[in-house]
């Protein structure tokens, strides 16, 4: 009869163990954070840059977020070639008047479309954004090839601002390659504009108070003065761009 009263309180003292110790609580037990913030790379159609998103919880399933991004902006007609006369010349875009960039600012929300069913799931959602974008240009400066002023069969590098109608800058042969590419932010230029973004995102992190995601969507930039990227060809008033970010952040 001992024996039995001893492996009756042993069994039910395991138990209460097991229920205490062995349950991962954890995963049971869903947190609702209020804010979020992360941030991150992002390549899109025509560049590259950087992403930042703010967050905070209208519901359980709903988000207001602030949306930032900072990249650059290529012509879909720029390339880099070199000087065929000269084989150690460096390649440069030929016909480049700026570089390019857009700063936007925007509001928006985001949605939960399927929440994680436990910690190794995906959260997807869908975000939509919209605001200001400041598109920025910094002129291009080339190392242009011309006569030396004391032998006329020498030619010389001089720096300068590339210049359509420049003579000597006309001609893929005159240029010896890019010149210092921080030179000239002291021109630089704004360019006031909005923009429109849709989006999926998709959040995978392991760990409930950190955001580890990729976000993919469509982003259409609008600049009622048309940019000025290249020279002799159409510079339009409106971007469409695809994208893809990869986030990091936290929760709290």
């Amino acid at each position: 009869m001992r024996i039995v009263i001893l492996f009756a309180f042993l069994f039910s003292a395991l138990h209460v163990w097991g229920q205490e110790n062995l349950t991962p609580v954890s995963d049971d037990v869903n947190i609702l954070f209020r804010n979020e913030a992360a941030g991150g790379i992002k390549i899109h159609s025509n560049g590259f840059g950087i992403s930042f998103k703010r967050g905070w919880h209208k519901t359980g399933y709903k988000k207001r977020t602030l949306d930032m991004d900072f990249v650059s902006l290529r012509h879909p007609k720029q390339y880099k070639q070199p000087n065929p006369n000269y084989p150690d010349s460096r390649p440069f875009f030929f016909g480049k008047l700026n570089f390019a960039y857009m700063l936007r600012g925007g509001y928006g929300m985001q949605n939960v479309i399927f929440s994680k069913a436990e910690r190794s799931g995906v959260e997807v959602r869908f975000n939509y954004y919209g605001g200001v974008n400041l598109g920025l240009t910094k002129p291009v400066y080339l190392e242009v090839l011309v006569d030396s002023r004391f032998d006329s069969l020498l030619k010389v590098i001089d720096t300068r601002r590339y210049d359509p109608e420049d003579p000597v800058q006309q001609s893929v042969e005159n240029i010896f390659g890019p010149g210092p590419y921080f030179r000239g932010f002291d021109q630089m230029k704004i360019y006031p504009g909005a923009y429109a973004k849709v989006a999926l995102s998709f959040e995978y992190s392991g760990w409930q108070q950190k955001v580890t995601a990729i976000e993919t969507g469509v982003t259409l930039d609008y600049f009622p003065t048309a940019i000025p990227i290249m020279a002799n060809v159409n510079n339009s008033n409106l971007h469409l761009n695809f994208y893809i970010s990869l986030l990091w952040g936290g929760k709290w």
